[in-house]
């Protein structure tokens, strides 16, 4: 009768098999790692074409509430009664198409009235060079979405404080608020400017005591990071094209991501 021998794994076999679950591992750990970076672009690229989509329909409901009010009368008349309706847009629609650039000439490189904003751009940080020249330039700005509600007669007179609905990076006291994307493209908003609060009642805010600690009551810009619109007019003025770009850089990645629309809208005056 033999005796049983009893034999246990190699080392060539204990290495194999270390081998297939590290194998085994790296595959799982990359396709996990992609699968997160895929998600969090997805999520990057919602949330900037939600700020572009959201200027854009700021701009639409701008346009057509100043079109559908040309018929009343000056909200600064003195024949408007308290409460009726005026045209209260006209003011914000005029200071946004009245800093309205000429549209690209590659042919005419020094004057400065003209769009020269490239797309896509090459490096996001390219148009907040000394301090946001380009954007100064364009007389890039955006639209507080937040504050439309609040829009009266007097809103050219509040531009240059980040309570405003025109926010423009050609106004010193708002340049700064124009920075490169720290994340994604959007617009970080904050309670308000110091001193300053805001009644949900009312159709105006008031600058009234204590900094307002109610969560929702966000409504004032903080920074504008990696989007901007440039107002571009025809020849004629007949209509404007308003170019709503968002740049910014993925974690990991020195390519940037670039987003852009542009909506046109028509001007009655110059029909």
């Amino acid at each position: 009768m033999k005796n049983s021998v009893k034999r246990g794994d190699t080392l060539i076999e204990v290495m194999f098999a270390i081998a297939i679950f590290a194998a085994v591992a790296i595959i799982s750990i990359a396709m996990m790692n992609l699968g997160v970076a895929n998600s969090e672009r997805s999520l990057e690229l919602s949330t900037a074409r939600n700020e572009i989509n959201a200027q854009a329909e700021a701009l639409r409901f701008i346009h057509s509430s100043y079109t559908s009010e040309l018929t009343l009368p000056t909200c600064n008349s003195s024949i408007v009664a308290k409460g009726e309706k005026c045209q209260q847009f006209k003011t914000l629609w005029e200071l946004i198409t009245g800093r309205a650039m000429n549209p690209y000439d590659p042919n005419d490189t020094h004057n400065t009235d003209n769009y020269s904003i490239p797309s896509p751009l090459d490096a996001c940080d390219t148009v907040y060079k000394d301090n946001n020249k380009i954007l100064s330039d364009n007389r890039a700005f955006v639209i507080n979405t937040r504050q439309i509600s609040r829009v009266n007669d007097t809103i050219g007179n509040i531009t240059g404080q980040n309570n405003s609905i025109y926010i423009s990076a050609a106004d010193a006291a708002t340049r700064d608020l124009f920075q490169p994307a720290s994340l994604n493209s959007r617009i970080v908003y904050i309670r308000g400017l110091n001193g300053e609060t805001y009644d949900e009642d009312s159709d105006n805010s008031s600058v009234t005591g204590a900094l307002s600690t109610d969560p929702l009551r966000y409504r004032a810009v903080g920074q504008i990071e990696g989007i901007w619109v440039v107002a571009v007019k025809d020849a004629d003025s007949r209509f404007y094209d308003f170019y709503i770009q968002a740049c910014w850089y993925a974690p990991g990645s020195n390519a940037p991501t670039s987003l852009d629309t542009i909506i046109r809208l028509y001007n009655p005056g110059g029909l």
